[in-house]
C-alpha cells in the first residue's frame, strides 16, 4: 500500500517537472547570468551592458558596463558549457533546467537507497519530486535542484565517514560547499564561518528559542554589512514574514509534520543540531535580503516581500539533511512499517493541488514574449526604453535582453523608466534617448499613446496580459532629425 502511494506521488511529481520546463518562463536570475555569460562569450569579458540591477536612482537607470569580476565561477562556467554544447538559448536552459531537476531526484534516490534503503528512497524522493521549490527551479532554471545534488552528495559522504569507512569522504563535502559558495557569488573565505557556526551547532540544544536567537543574529550581521540601520521598522517584520516561510516551505512543503517511530541517537541528534542551524541562518538571511531591498529600493515592505516572495525557494536545501536526520534515528519505522497518516494524506494532495494550479496558470511572460519578437527586429543603435514602476524592472529588463538578443552581438542599450521620471520630456529633448526606437510598457503601467509612436502587435500577445504594450517609432523622418 505504501509503495503504490508513494509511486503515485513520484509519477506526478515527474510529471510536474516536465510540465514545468515547458511552461515556465526562464527564472529573472536565470536571464541576468545568461546574460553575463552570452556576453563572455561574444567579447571574451562578461558584463552586462545595460547597467546595474540595483540602481542608485529610484526612477532611471544609465547604461554602463557591469563586471561579473569572477564572481559566480562555477556557475557561468557551467552554463558556458551549456551554451557552447548546444545553442545561446532559452531552450537549451529550459532542457538543463529539466536534466538538473531529474537528475536532483536520481541522486536523492540513489544516495537514500544507499543509506536507509529502498522504501525510504522512494518516499522521500517521491516528497522531493512534488516539492514546489523544486519544481519551479526545474521550469525556470533556477539553481536549487543543482545546489540540492551537491548538498545530497555531502550529507551522504559525512553519513559514510560516520559510519566508520574513510575520512576521505569527508573531500565531497568541502569541495560541494567551494561549488555551491561560487554558484551563490560568495568567496570561499565564507567556509570558515560556516565551519564555526556548524561547530557551535553542535554545543547547543538548537531549540526554538536558540533558532530564534540565531536567526536574529545573522539577520543583524548581514544588515551591518549592508549598511542598512538597526533601527529599521522591518527588521522584525521581516524575521516573522521569514519564520512563516520556514512553517510553509519546510514544515508544510517537506512533510515533516509526522511523529515519527524511534529514538534518538548520537548521529542523529547531530544531524538535526546541524540542518537547524542552517534553517536559522537562511531565515535571517532571507529576512535580511527583503529588508536590504526595501531600503535599496525605496519601496514598501510588504511590496518587496511581495515581489520577492520566492526567496524562500532556499530552503529547498534542508530536505535532505533534515529528513536524514529522522533516518538516522535508532528504530526508525517510517514509512516502512506504518501507512502514511492523515496529515501526509493531506499535505500531498494539497502540494499536487498547488502544483496543478501553478502550472495550469503559469506561462510566457509579457516581457519574455516582447523580447522573443524583437529578435531580428532590432539592430545597432536601436535603442529600448522600458517603462515600469515594479521593484525588479532592471532583472526584467535584462530579461528582455537575452529573449531579443541572445548572443550579444547588437551594440544597443536599454534605459528603464518610471512613469514619474520625466521620460516624455527627456525623450523630446532627444538627448540621452536619442537612438530610442522601441517603448515597452510594462503590465504595472497606466500606458498613454506618445505622439508619433505606433502600437505593435507581437507574437503571443493574445497568452499574455494585455496590458504589456508595445510602441515603436512610426514618423516618416528620424525621430530626432
Amino acid at each position: 500500500m505504501e509503495k503504490r502511494f508513494w509511486k503515485a506521488v513520484l509519477l506526478f511529481g515527474l510529471a510536474f517537472h516536465v510540465i514545468a520546463s515547458f511552461t515556465m518562463p526562464l527564472g529573472l536570475d536565470a536571464t541576468v547570468h545568461a546574460s553575463y555569460v552570452s556576453d563572455g562569450m561574444s567579447d571574451g569579458e562578461s558584463h552586462l551592458e545595460w547597467g546595474e540591477l540595483r540602481t542608485d536612482s529610484d526612477y532611471e537607470s544609465q547604461p554602463s558596463e557591469v563586471s561579473a569580476d569572477g564572481k559566480w565561477f562555477a556557475w557561468h562556467a557551467f552554463v558556458e558549457i551549456i551554451f557552447s554544447v548546444f545553442s545561446i538559448s532559452s531552450t537549451s536552459l529550459h532542457i538543463f533546467g529539466l536534466i538538473g531537476g531529474i537528475g536532483c531526484l536520481a541522486v536523492i534516490y540513489l544516495s537514500t537507497n544507499k543509506l536507509f534503503g529502498e522504501s525510504n528512497a522512494l518516499m522521500l524522493t517521491a516528497i522531493s519530486s512534488i516539492y514546489p521549490p523544486l519544481i519551479r527551479a526545474t521550469g525556470r532554471f533556477y539553481q536549487e535542484g543543482f545546489i540540492l545534488i551537491l548538498v545530497t552528495i555531502s550529507c551522504y559522504a559525512i553519513i559514510k565517514t560516520i559510519r566508520g569507512e574513510s575520512k576521505i569522504w569527508l573531500l565531497l563535502p568541502v569541495l560541494s560547499a567551494i561549488v555551491i559558495l561560487s554558484f551563490k557569488g560568495m568567496p570561499v573565505w565564507y567556509l570558515l564561518p560556516a565551519g564555526f557556526v556548524l561547530a557551535l551547532s553542535q554545543r547547543l540544544e538548537m531549540n526554538q528559542i536558540q533558532m530564534a536567537l540565531s536567526a536574529i543574529l545573522v539577520e543583524v550581521l548581514i544588515l551591518m554589512r549592508n549598511g542598512v540601520s538597526l533601527t529599521n521598522p522591518d527588521i522584525i517584520p521581516a524575521l516573522l514574514s521569514s519564520f512563516i516561510a520556514y512553517f510553509l516551505f519546510v514544515s508544510c512543503g517537506m512533510l515533516l509534520f509526522d511523529k515519527v517511530a524511534g529514538t534518538q541517537n548520537e548521529i542523529s541528534i547531530k544531524f538535526n543540531k546541524a540542518s537547524r542551524m542552517i534553517a536559522a541562518c537562511l531565515i535571517g538571511w532571507v529576512s535580511a535580503l527583503w529588508v536590504t531591498e526595501a531600503v535599496s529600493l525605496n519601496s514598501s515592505f510588504f511590496d518587496i516581500v511581495y515581489s520577492f516572495r520566492n526567496n524562500p525557494r532556499y530552503l529547498s536545501l534542508l530536505i535532505v539533511p533534515l529528513w536524514y536526520s529522522r533516518m538516522l534515528m535508532s528504530e526508525y519505522k517510517f514509512p516502512v512499517s506504518s501507512k502514511p497518516s492523515n496529515i501526509t494524506y493531506v499535505l500531498v494532495f494539497m502540494l499536487v493541488g498547488i502544483n496543478s494550479a501553478v502550472l495550469a496558470t503559469t506561462g510566457q511572460t509579457g516581457v519574455s514574449a516582447i523580447g522573443s519578437h524583437l529578435e531580428g527586429q532590432i539592430s545597432d543603435d536601436d535603442d529600448i526604453l522600458f517603462i515600469s514602476d515594479e521593484p525588479l524592472s532592471m532583472h526584467r529588463l535584462y530579461s528582455l535582453k537575452f529573449e531579443a538578443d541572445p548572443k550579444s552581438e547588437i551594440d544597443n542599450n536599454g534605459y528603464w523608466r518610471t512613469t514619474n521620471s520625466g521620460w516624455q520630456i527627456e525623450l523630446e529633448e532627444c538627448q540621452e534617448l536619442i537612438n530610442v526606437e522601441w517603448i515597452i510598457y510594462f503590465s504595472d503601467v497606466n500606458y498613454q499613446s506618445p505622439v508619433g509612436w505606433v502600437e505593435t502587435e507581437y507574437d503571443n500577445s493574445n497568452s499574455i496580459d494585455d496590458s504589456y504594450k508595445l510602441f515603436k517609432w512610426g514618423g516618416e523622418d528620424d525621430r530626432c532629425s
